[in-house]
């Protein structure tokens, strides 16, 4: 921060078993301490292009390869807290290459929106474009990649042409498309396939059946993934429902080992989950604007809302379902 103090730490290390290669991150003190722009120091003044990448071993690779100006985010393609973008105003031109799968990509388009989309470009993750440290170990021609970035705003109409790669890339990647899957419930894979942006599910049954128990492991299970994670609960005050997903998260009855509740709370706290702070019957345009509120500061991909009914109120039912 300005007072230059040190607030956080993040540790990576190589670890190399047989033939394979794996990079292992710690951060201290906590996880959410960490929210460094890796790379800030060595950029200029006068540097207008920039390149956002969503790790620092990336960033790294491309600055060793292009000799570009390059950034890592502190949290990689989950969030671009809003507290970091003074720092990316100099810039008149900013590539985001945020990793080699679609949730990186779908993280790319929201961050561009944030950034201004007229001064975006957005590099497409496939085989000949895997993320800068992959590709500087194939060999890759990275400039050339940085080249054939897309330009994040577009038209209202376009072509086939235009959407040709788009297309590709969703038959290519049959799985990623499909969602992010749930770990736990191989049952609910089956059928939703997995939890993708920008559709509704609802969850019908009685008082009683276990509506929001299961959605609250429903959640977990996303969130645990790094799913963010919006939690409008209307109906159970958000210190029950804390409670609820704290002992599902830890998987035992923690109100039998209270010398425990610091450790489960403190990898509890890293989750990216948020909750609103309405209860009972609300104006729907007051929800909605804390919903917007949350996707522009926190990055929310996923929200839930507990129940309809007590968010609508009992005589909106009758009048209109």
């Amino acid at each position: 921060p300005r007072d230059a103090t040190l607030k956080g730490l993040k540790l990576l290390r190589v670890e190399k078993k047989g033939g394979a290669i794996s990079y292992v991150e710690e951060t201290l003190p906590r996880f959410d301490s960490y929210h460094n722009l890796f790379g800030l120091p060595l950029i200029g003044r006068r540097d207008t292009e920039l390149v956002l990448t969503g790790w620092e071993l990336d960033a790294l690779a491309l600055h060793q390869a292009t000799g570009v100006a390059s950034l890592a985010l502190p949290r990689g393609a989950s969030c671009l807290p809003p507290n970091l973008l003074p720092y990316l105003e100099q810039f008149k031109r900013i590539t985001l290459w945020l990793g080699e799968d679609l949730r990186s990509w779908e993280a790319a388009k929201l961050f561009a929106r944030k950034l201004n989309v007229k001064r975006c470009s957005l590099v497409r993750p496939s085989n000949l474009q895997p993320r800068p440290l992959e590709a500087l170990n194939q060999g890759l021609n990275l400039t050339k990649i940085l080249r054939a970035a897309l330009p994040a705003s577009h038209k209202s109409i376009v072509s086939f042409r235009q959407l040709r790669q788009e297309v590709f890339g969703e038959l290519v990647n049959t799985e990623q498309v499909a969602g992010v899957k749930w770990a736990r419930f191989p049952d609910l894979n089956r059928l939703l396939k997995g939890h993708r942006r920008g559709e509704l599910t609802v969850f019908t049954g009685p008082t009683g059946s276990g509506k929001t128990t299961f959605i609250s492991e429903y959640a977990l299970d996303l969130c645990t993934q790094g799913v963010c994670t919006l939690w409008g609960s209307f109906e159970i005050n958000n210190i029950r429902l804390a409670k609820i997903m704290l002992t599902q998260f830890a998987a035992q009855r923690l109100e039998d080992q209270l010398e425990l509740y610091d450790e489960w709370a403190d990898r509890f706290e890293d989750l990216p989950l948020y909750f609103m702070t309405f209860h009972g019957q609300q104006n729907i345009k007051t929800v909605i604007d804390t919903m917007q509120h949350a996707v522009y500061m926190y990055d929310i991909t996923h929200v839930v809302v507990d129940n309809l009914q007590f968010m609508m109120g009992h005589e909106h039912l009758s009048m209109d379902r």
